[in-house]
């Protein structure tokens, strides 16, 4: 099977060794690519430099980082620099062969820059510009499926190139959606702290597409952002998404298998 693993940010640190060991026993036998996060890195990484993270809320609800220059040199730093090359040396470590790169490496995440956001204040919107955030346009799976040919497992930090030569911070779920995609894979598996989507105290196990998108409104925090991620991975071609715990043993085979997390199809 050809799979891509998406890690969140929050496993980046605590956790990220049980997690790359759950990664490595499901390359056995598969084709696998790992994007990740690092929101929690970036917010670290900037209060120690003194330059204090700034969110807003768009007027969809959304809440994103508003990423100036700075931010944006900040979250290349902690992303590439930082959190890519611990789950490379991990997975290396662990006898998997892994190659650390980014989006904007081929290039092969193109995105088109925000520059200005539109924010909700109370009853008022304002318009936030200098933004170097992105919107994916397109992925190029060439790169990708280079080193997977040749035995290796690619390792994909968040950062896009626009059309202008900039480099660009992305989200990380939607980065793997596209990835997953380019590379036709045949699923996505989204590793996460908690073992999926829960409702009224249970792990809702499956869902369709449709029923999915009803859920949107009702759900908050970050899982409502990886709903909605599903949701775009699913309206652009790819197969099938689980939400996993990747602290639970065998977490991501368990995945693959569909047999844990929660697992929304069309």
């Amino acid at each position: 099977m050809k799979i891509v693993v998406k890690i969140g940010g929050s496993l980046a640190d605590d956790g990220l060794e049980k997690v790359i060991m759950n990664v490595s026993v499901a390359t056995v036998g598969n084709q696998m690519v790992v994007v990740h996060g690092g929101g929690p890195q970036i917010n670290d990484l900037s209060e120690r430099l003194g330059k204090k993270p700034v969110y807003v809320t768009a007027p969809s609800g959304f809440k994103s980082r508003y990423t100036d220059e700075e931010t944006r040199n900040i979250a290349v730093m902690a992303m590439v620099g930082n959190v890519n090359k611990k789950i490379v040396s991990l997975l290396n470590l662990r006898g998997v062969p892994a190659v650390g790169i980014s989006g904007a490496d081929g290039p092969t995440l193109i995105a088109k820059r925000k520059d200005k956001l539109i924010v909700q204040e109370g009853e008022k919107k304002r318009v936030l510009r200098g933004d170097y955030s992105g919107k994916i346009d397109e992925a190029n799976g060439e790169l990708i499926s280079l080193l997977v040919s040749l035995g290796y497992v690619p390792v994909v930090a968040p950062i896009a190139m626009s059309s202008d030569g900039e480099l660009v911070n992305v989200d990380g779920d939607r980065a793997a959606a596209y990835i997953a995609k380019a590379i036709n894979a045949d699923v996505l598996v989204s590793v996460t702290d908690v073992p999926g989507l829960i409702l009224d105290g249970e792990v809702v196990r499956r869902l369709s597409m449709n029923e999915a998108e009803k859920l949107v409104p009702m759900i908050e925090g970050g899982m409502r952002k990886k709903i909605f991620a599903a949701l775009e991975a699913l309206k652009i071609g790819v197969p099938a998404i689980v939400i996993c715990s990747g602290l639970m043993e065998n977490a991501v085979v368990s995945a693959i298998r569909m047999e844990s997390g929660t697992v929304i199809t069309k």
